[in-house]
């Protein structure tokens, strides 16, 4: 009798001609996966890059930032830039985008 196994990610549950290796559903509760992973391991990290700091009293190996773009406060250093000014690529293209369309309406 074949074991009842469920979604790793949504808890549906799979077929029963879903090989043994199977832990999603489908692609999309892959990604979500892969995506929740990776937000915890990025937390984490940030967690211990603080705790160092603090225990180490550098903190010029840190440095707290406040995006231009969005205003959301972000932390540079560690596995981000030393001199990043955005909190992300959207956020970068954003102000980018922004100050091409006014160089644009200067020259006209």
């Amino acid at each position: 009798m074949a074991r009842i196994r469920y979604c790793a990610s949504c808890g549906a549950r799979l077929p029963r001609s879903a090989s043994a290796r199977r832990r999603y559903c489908d692609d999309a509760c892959r990604a979500q996966a892969y995506r929740d992973g990776r937000r915890a391991d990025r937390s984490f990290a940030l967690g211990l890059m603080l705790a160092e700091a603090e225990w180490n009293g550098g903190t010029r190996m840190i440095s707290i930032l406040t995006c231009p773009e969005c205003g959301r406060i972000t932390f540079a250093g560690g596995g981000r830039r030393q001199d990043a000014v955005c909190c992300s690529g959207l956020c970068r293209s954003r102000a980018w985008r922004r100050r091409v369309a006014r160089r644009t309406r200067q020259r006209a």
